[in-house]
């Protein structure tokens, strides 16, 4: 079968395009024949983490965590599914392919109505920001969220479910030119990375209070006057948020790690359970379903072959998408 591999060898080919042997399945697994796959923010993390040495690159080479596409095969122990289902499916590695194995317990039905390429994109980007967001997070109504790369998956789902809680959500993105494509899914507030003065604007927006929560998608990008406005007490989430936080003054007063105010909720953007958790997977079964009646919406950007893997994470670092690519094999 046709795969995308990763080479680890810094600074050289990272992804590469060629054949494999079909996966095995074991007994608690689901073979998918893949339609689409998703590019997910954590596929591109371990990228650079399989790039700079601190992570192996997965056995066998194949990368990626989720596709959608239907069953061909189930293990032994399998009984929610059989052959002909249409599924997206999650699992630490191997989605970049033909064919993709993974565990029962993080596949999922595709309700009616909702497209492969939506469905493809779907899991991991809905369990990380509900779970992020409302129940580590605990974002309430009358609060003000700053959403940093507003333009990505996961800033986009934040976004929708922000505005649900009744919060006050603030985006800023880095192509000033999606303004309506952002205010069609109920933003208004909408910073510029290039062209306005965030921490201006910010202060400017709250009455000179700051925000309560910090959603930061990006790669460390601004992180230090981010911190800046955050309330003492409030939530600070980001990928790398432990690290990059660690000695970072925060607050309109500069508190930080001595004791001199509340403490900064960090926070990392995932899910505090395994995707293959019966409650994530009930969440996320049933904001896929919100998805398919069109209560939630889940962009698509760009559709690139698999053997464009490279052009295809090339175009999310440096294309400014609005969502999320998917590539077909």
């Amino acid at each position: 079968m046709n795969a995308v591999f990763c080479s680890g060898i810094e600074d050289g080919p990272l992804l590469t395009f060629g054949t494999a042997p079909e996966p095995e399945l074991a007994d608690d697994m689901v073979l998918v024949r893949v339609e689409l796959v998703s590019i997910e923010a954590i596929d591109l993390i371990n990228l650079a983490l399989y790039r700079h040495g601190m992570a192996k690159p997965p056995p066998g080479g194949i990368v990626g965590c989720q596709a959608s596409g239907t069953v061909e095969g189930i293990g032994a122990q399998v009984t929610r599914f059989r052959a002909g289902d249409r599924v997206v499916a999650y699992h630490a590695c191997g989605s970049h392919a033909e064919l993709f194995v993974a565990p029962e317990a993080s596949t999922w039905l595709l309700p009616e109505g909702l497209d492969p390429g939506s469905a493809a994109a779907a899991p991991f980007t809905l369990a990380a920001t509900r779970d992020t967001l409302c129940n580590r997070g605990r974002l309430r109504a009358g609060e003000t969220i700053l959403i940093n790369h507003v333009t990505s998956s996961l800033g986009l789902m934040t976004v929708q479910l922000a505005l649900e809680t009744g919060a006050t959500v603030i985006g800023i993105a880095r192509d000033p030119a999606c303004r309506d494509r952002l205010r069609k899914i109920g933003l208004t507030e909408i910073l510029s990375a290039t062209r306005d003065d965030v921490m201006a604007r910010c202060l400017e927006l709250t009455q000179g209070r700051g925000v309560d929560f910090v959603f930061d998608v990006s790669a460390g990008e601004r992180t230090a006057d981010l911190a800046r406005l955050v309330v003492p007490g409030g939530r600070y989430a980001a990928f790398s948020v432990i690290d990059s936080l660690a000695d970072q003054p925060y607050g309109r007063d500069g508190y930080g790690r001595d004791g001199t105010g509340p403490e900064l909720d960090r926070l990392p953007i995932m899910t505090a359970s395994p995707m293959h958790d019966p409650a994530v997977h009930a969440q996320v079964g049933v904001m896929m379903d919100r998805i398919a009646k069109g209560e939630l919406q889940l962009p698509i950007e760009h559709e690139f072959a698999l053997c464009e893997a490279a052009e295809a994470y090339d175009f999310i670092l440096h294309g400014q998408p609005f969502g999320h690519v998917v590539m077909r094999p």
